[in-house]
C-alpha cells in the first residue's frame, strides 16, 4: 500500500521540501518536475487517457504553474489527468519573447509527454487552456502544430489574440515603453523594421495562425475588460468564421477581465469545457 502526496512548490523551495520528506523517511520516491505540476486522478492506465494543459496567465510578466492549482484539481475530478506549466516572464531580467514562451510550452508538453510515459499512462491527446497572457500561449501550441501530444481542441478566457502595437497602449504604458517599436521589440526579441515586425507579429499572434485545419476553440470575454481591447476576441471570431473552425463563444456581459461579474456564464463555460472533452477525446 502507496501513499501519494501532492505539493505545488516553487523551483526555490523543491530543495527544502525534498530535505523534509527525506527526514521523515530516507526511502521515500521523489519525483520533480521542474517545468510543470501533474495531477493525477485514479485512472486506469490499460486505456488511453487525455491531458488538459492550463498556462498561466498575468501579462506575460506576472504568475506561476501554482496558480493552475484549483483549475487542474477541477479537471482531474473528472477523470482526465492535467499539469500546469512555467515559462520565462518578462520580468525576469532576460529576453522573454512569445517566441521563446512559446518554445517553453512546447518543450514542457514534450517533458509532461515523457513523465506520464514513465508513471505508465498513454495519453493519445491533449486539450490546451490558458487564461489571458496563458490563454495566448494556449492557442499559439494550439495552432501552432508543434505539441508533442495532439491537440484536440483549446479553450481559453481573456487571451490577447493579436499584436498591432496600436491596440496595446495600456500593456505599453504599463510596461514603460516608449514607442510602437519598443513594444515589438519586447514581444520578438528582435530588432528590425516597421514592416518586418508587422510579419514577425503575425507569427506569434493566435489570430494569425487560425487555418482550415485549426483544432475546435472555445472562448469566453468580459464585455467590461479594460486590460484586453473588445477587438482581440473579434480578431479571432473572423478568422475561426472564415476558416471554417468550430467554436463557441460565451460572453460575460458584466464583467471586467477577471470574469467575477458573471458566475452563471463561468459555469456555461466550465460546463462547454467538459462537453468538449466529451466530443473531442475520442
Amino acid at each position: 500500500k502507496k501513499t501519494m502526496l501532492y505539493f505545488v512548490v516553487n523551483r526555490f523551495q523543491v530543495g527544502r521540501m525534498t530535505e523534509i520528506i527525506h527526514e521523515i523517511d530516507p526511502g521515500a520516491y521523489i519525483s520533480l518536475t521542474e517545468v510543470a505540476d501533474i495531477y493525477a486522478a485514479n485512472l486506469d492506465k490499460e486505456k488511453e487517457q487525455y491531458l488538459i494543459l492550463y498556462i498561466h496567465g498575468g501579462s506575460f510578466n506576472s504568475g506561476a504553474k501554482g496558480d493552475g492549482d484549483i483549475w487542474c484539481r477541477y479537471y482531474a475530478s473528472k477523470g482526465y489527468l492535467t499539469a500546469s506549466v512555467d515559462y520565462t516572464l518578462q520580468n525576469q531580467g532576460k529576453e522573454a519573447s512569445l517566441f521563446l514562451m512559446n518554445e517553453e510550452i512546447e518543450n514542457a508538453v514534450k517533458a509532461i509527454k515523457k513523465e506520464t510515459e514513465e508513471l505508465g499512462y498513454r495519453v493519445t491527446g491533449m486539450a490546451a487552456s490558458g487564461v489571458s497572457a496563458g490563454g495566448t500561449l494556449a492557442m499559439n501550441l494550439a495552432y501552432g502544430g508543434n505539441s508533442a501530444i495532439p491537440v484536440r481542441f483549446v479553450f481559453e478566457l481573456t487571451a490577447p489574440t493579436y499584436f498591432v502595437a496600436e491596440d496595446w497602449g495600456s500593456l505599453m504604458k504599463s510596461d514603460n515603453l516608449g514607442s510602437e517599436e519598443e513594444f515589438y521589440q519586447m514581444m520578438t526579441g528582435k530588432e528590425l523594421g516597421a514592416q518586418e515586425y508587422r510579419q514577425e507579429i503575425k507569427k506569434i499572434s493566435p489570430t494569425c495562425l487560425v487555418g482550415e485545419d485549426s483544432v475546435p476553440t472555445l472562448i469566453g470575454y468580459g464585455l467590461k475588460d479594460h486590460c484586453v481591447p473588445a477587438d482581440q476576441k473579434e480578431y479571432l471570431i473572423d478568422a475561426l468564421e472564415k476558416n471554417g473552425v468550430s467554436y463557441d463563444y460565451v460572453e460575460f456581459p458584466h464583467s471586467n477581465h477577471l470574469l467575477y461579474g458573471d458566475l452563471d456564464k463561468m459555469q456555461t463555460f466550465m460546463d462547454l469545457s467538459l462537453e468538449y472533452c466529451e466530443k473531442y477525446f475520442q
